[in-house]
């Protein structure tokens, strides 16, 4: 008996986007064991908003709902290079600005300190807008935006 072949990207993407397991079973002539099986081996969540998170991030770099896994894998790494220039170009950036200070410090030029405090705040607002259009995530940033909050417990003594 020959294995069928079905849909799972497809049966996925409905099912998180609130179809019934019962549906999909019907729909697409899978078990609906088989779908429940799957859906816990790859976590599957009826989430919305993960489900259309992904459709606007494929929309956005290009990626076409396809069966050739080679574009596809070729659209999403052309997607990842392009932020990696960006992450790049952000760090290149720093490193001039950092040569600026330094510059301005050796030689206690105050004109030079206040351009590199102005181009400092110029360039730190100009990447968090280019990271948010790009989605690039900042993964050592503390959750509450970097502020650091630190915890004083009392000890009692006796």
């Amino acid at each position: 008996m020959r294995k069928q072949r079905y849909d799972w990207e497809t049966i996925r993407a409905e099912y998180e986007a609130g179809s019934s397991m019962g549906k999909l079973s019907d729909k697409y002539g899978v078990d609906k064991a088989a779908i429940s099986r799957r859906a816990k081996k790859e976590a599957w969540a009826q989430d919305v908003s993960g489900a259309v998170e992904r459709a606007v991030d494929a929309k956005v770099n290009g990626i076409v709902n396809t069966v050739d896994p080679e574009k596809k894998a070729a659209a999403i790494a052309s997607a990842a290079d392009e932020k990696v220039a960006v992450i790049i170009r952000h760090r290149e950036e720093w490193e001039t600005q950092r040569a600026l200070v330094t510059t301005a410090i050796e030689k206690n030029d105050f004109d030079k300190a206040k351009l590199a405090k102005i181009t400092a705040e110029t360039l730190k607002i100009r990447q968090e807008a280019e990271r948010k259009a790009w989605g690039i995530r900042d993964v050592d940033a503390q959750p509450d935006g970097g502020v650091l909050t630190v915890r004083i417990l009392r000890v009692s003594g006796e």
